[in-house]
């Protein structure tokens, strides 16, 4: 039953969305398709992803007021009541970025799970209406085999979701608390920054090279949306301040 939902929502859209790309660009170039599937999804999600950066930079302006809450108010209780105030005052809401980014996750993870099979998937049939692909060319800038590892295409993958992560952390809160949990978290922000592209080094490599191109399209998509984003902050500021 989930199976069946999840393909009828989520996977098989994506999977023929693809095959009609590939169909329509010329000489059936898989790379073209990859690049263009990835870039539209990323533009459909573009609203929510913006809201949750959004959200999080409203959140990280209220640091200040936050930490002279926690330093002149001592009882847990009125400190809860005056933050959740200082919440409803400026409008934010801290766990709307969360849900923004649960309903994005399993677009996400079908768009992958698409490029991770490939076109040898025999359990999701295309659609009567979508035109199959007379060729698949899977070299993509003529010498990148989309269908097989590629350690330059995953180390670059690894370098554009390091880059991505060093932007976003400009937005993010830093880690409260003190003692060994706000210590925790800080570790563990930073060795997200470090860690998660290794990992996709990692992944993307030993998977194929369409995946490897997938991320490394969806990092410079949000790399270019965290360089609007961080402009339209700056040019708000000076607006303002003027």
């Amino acid at each position: 039953m989930l199976h069946s939902f999840w393909n009828a929502v989520f996977y098989r859209p994506l999977y023929n969305l693809l095959l009609g790309i590939v169909a329509f660009v010329p000489n059936g170039d898989v790379g073209l398709a990859v690049i263009l599937l990835t870039v539209l999804v990323k533009l459909v999600l573009f609203p929510l992803t913006q809201r949750s950066i959004d959200s999080q930079l409203r959140m990280k302006a209220l640091e200040p007021e936050l930490a002279r809450i926690k330093a002149t108010v001592t009882d847990k209780a009125e400190q809860s009541k005056q933050t959740y105030a200082l919440y409803k005052e400026k409008n934010v809401n801290p766990f709307s970025s969360c849900l923004l980014v649960l309903v994005q996750i399993p677009v996400i993870i079908a768009l992958y799970l698409v490029f991770l099979h490939g076109f040898d998937s025999v359990s999701v049939l295309p659609y009567s209406f979508v035109s199959a692909p007379g060729e698949f060319n899977m070299k993509f800038l003529g010498f990148f085999d989309l269908a097989q590892r590629s350690i330059v295409l995953a180390v670059i993958a690894g370098v554009t979701q390091f880059l991505q992560g060093w932007l976003a952390q400009g937005r993010q809160s830093a880690p409260s608390g003190e003692g060994m949990a706000g210590q925790f978290a800080k570790t563990m922000q930073t060795q997200m920054l470090y860690v998660l592209p290794i990992m996709i080094v990692f992944i993307a490599y030993r998977v194929s090279g369409a995946v490897a191109l997938y991320w490394i399209t969806s990092n410079i998509f949000t790399i270019a949306q965290e360089l609007y984003t961080k402009r339209k902050m700056e040019k708000s500021a000076t607006t303002v301040a003027a």
